[in-house]
Order: C-alpha cells, then structure tokens, then sequence
C-alpha cells in the first residue's frame, strides 16, 4: 500500500511538471517577439535612467525613436548617445521637452513625433516617474498631488493622446502596437514612507488590467512592468528623506543598472508577457497578487502560491515589527519620543476647541 502511494505521488508530480514545462514551451512560441526595426517607439522619460536605456536598445533593433522628458539640455545629450546606438543610422532619433502632467503639451508632442517620423507610434512606453519617500503625516499634500499627476496622470495623458492614431492604424493598416505602464514593485506591495509613491503605481495597475481587456477589441497589448530599484540620480535622491524604518524593511536591496533593467522589459515584451518584473522577490509578490490579470505560466503559478503564502505572511509579520520596535524606542527614549508632528497632532486632537470644531463639521 506504501509503495502504491509512493507511485500516486511520482505520477502526479511527473503530470504537473509536465503541464509546467509545455504551458512554458507554448508561451514561448506563441511569444510576439521583439521585432521592431521601422517600427515608432515613444518614451516619455527617455533622457535618463530606464527611459534612456530602452530607448538605446530600441535603436539598436532599427526603431524610430521619439523621447521626451523635461529638460531640453538632457534630451540634447541623451539623443546623442541614442544617435551611437542606432543599427539605421538614417532613422533621426525625435526629442522635445514635455510636462506629462500637461496633456495639451503630451498630445503636442505625440503629434510633432508622428509627423516627425511619418508615422504613427507602434510602441508606447510611459516610464516618466516621480518619487519622495517620507512619513505620511510630514509631507505636504502637494507632493502626493504631484505623485499623481507625474506618474498616473502623466501615464493616462500619454495613452490617450497616442492611442487614437494608434487604433487609426491597426484597423486601416493592420499596424500592431503595444503600450507599456512601468510602475514598480512597490505598486503590489507598501510600507511606511511610500505613501506618497506606492498610491499613485497601485493606480497604475488598475489602469493597465482595464486597458489590456479593452484594447484587445483593436489588436492592441498592453504590459505593465514592476521594476525594483535602479541605479539611477533619482534613488540617490529619494534617499535623502527616506524614513530610517523604509531602509530597515528594504533591506540591503542591490540596485541594478537601468541597461540590465531595460533588458528585462524588453524579454517581457518580446514573450507577450502581461505582467513583467525583474526581481524575484516582486515576481513573488506578482504571482501572490496577481487577480484576474493573465498569469505567464498559469500550473507553475498554482503550485508556487501553496508555497509563497508563508513568505507573504511573513514578511507583513518584518514590516509591522519594524515599526513597532520604533514606536516603542519612542516611548522609552530618555527625551519626550515624540516629533513635533506627533506632539502637536496629540495635543490638538485632545483639546475641547478641537472636538467643538469637530462637532461644527457635522
């Protein structure tokens, strides 16, 4: 009966393994590839970091670049490099100062990059972004409105003045496009700090999920991607006002060079891949909270998550002790282990003006 048992066991796992590997072995011949040469690639973001990365690889395969980002001395720069970068050097690479918290210069710049290049944009990717990590109850309300309009609204305003002509050329030409939503690992998962961030990516997921249903009606995919930190001017900068228990829960996370970065998206593309990362660890967070979205291996995924569920518990188990250990440090700290913030938000809430106040709002 033991031995029978041990068989059952052998010929179960040999069945799950063996619908893992060909659910893997049909993804990658059902995979569009990465064939791009001729094709119109538009890049908000793309005088730096990932945005410029992608935009090189982008030339190299023969694409017609348009990047477009703020500064017009960067963009001066960073075209140049695409330029030594480029497999045709007869495809001119298409660079304009934009504000994608503007939709009237976005849609500005889409137009003047189409006719440009003669030809509408095949590929989309909005990776203009905007971060500063800090204690929610610290920060201004205008930096969580800039949070918006940069990284979810500055997403939304370059889709929608690039879809149109976009949808013209799939239905009159055949055209195939593909639109690419770069959020970040931290718009599956948040702790303290990234209040500000972590909202405006987490809207980003719920944008690309619709639009990837929808378009679908005109041949149109859609990724989106969850990178985890890169080597980039910008991190160096969040880390200047970054809450201490932020980098206690990151951990010593390796950042990775926006050139490595870029490569994982584009094998995302090139496999057809929904959902793209580039990280184990917010693979498993993907694969954890993945929803509806479409999974890339859909068997391996179902065995994973009897296994993942323990880690998930576990590190939201890390991320509420770190921040008890600093409340208690606080309350047992020699001095009054209160910030300013913390002291005046007490005293105000306790005090009879403010619960008459109170009352008045209702």
């Amino acid at each position: 009966m033991v031995v029978d048992q041990w068989w059952v066991g052998v010929v179960v796992a040999g069945v799950v393994i063996g619908i893992s590997v060909l659910s893997f072995i049909v993804t990658k011949l059902r995979a569009p590839g990465f064939k791009v040469k001729g094709k119109h690639v538009f890049i908000t973001g793309g005088s730096s970091g990932l945005g410029l990365a992608l935009a090189k690889k982008y030339a190299r395969q023969g694409a017609k670049v348009s990047i477009v980002a703020r500064g017009l001395d960067k963009l001066e720069e960073s075209k140049k490099e695409i330029e030594g970068s480029r497999k045709n050097t007869d495809a001119d690479v298409f660079i304009q100062s934009c504000d994608v918290s503007d939709f009237a210069s976005v849609q500005k710049a889409v137009d003047a990059a189409n006719e440009f290049h003669g030809r509408a944009t095949d590929h989309v990717v909005c990776s203009a972004g905007f971060a500063a990590p800090g204690y929610f109850l610290d920060q201004d309300v205008s930096l969580f409105k800039k949070s918006m309009d940069v990284n979810y609204f500055g997403t939304l305003h370059t889709i929608k003045a690039a879809l149109p002509a976009m949808v013209e050329c799939s239905e009159e030409r055949g055209q195939d496009g593909h639109i690419v939503l770069v959020s970040s690992g931290l718009g599956l998962i948040s702790w303290i700090g990234y209040a500000q961030y972590a909202a405006s990516k987490y809207a980003l997921r719920g944008l690309a999920e619709s639009l990837r249903n929808e378009l679908k009606l005109y041949g149109i995919r859609v990724s989106i991607f969850y990178p985890g930190n890169i080597d980039t001017p910008g991190y160096v900068e969040e880390n200047r006002t970054k809450p201490p228990e932020t980098k206690t829960i990151e951990g010593v996370s390796e950042l990775v060079h926006p050139d490595k970065v870029a490569q994982s998206l584009i094998n995302g593309v090139s496999d057809g891949q929904f959902s793209i990362t580039n990280d184990p660890m917010i693979f498993i967070l993907r694969v954890l909270a993945n929803g509806v979205a479409p999974r890339y291996n859909t068997m391996m995924e179902t065995i994973m998550l009897i296994l993942l569920i323990p880690i998930q518990v576990g590190f939201g188990f890390f991320m509420d002790f770190v921040v008890r250990q600093t409340k208690h440090a606080r309350r047992t700290s020699p001095t009054t282990g209160e910030t300013p913030n913390e002291v005046s938000y007490s005293s105000m809430a306790c005090s009879p003006i403010a619960l008459r106040k109170g009352e008045d709002k209702n």
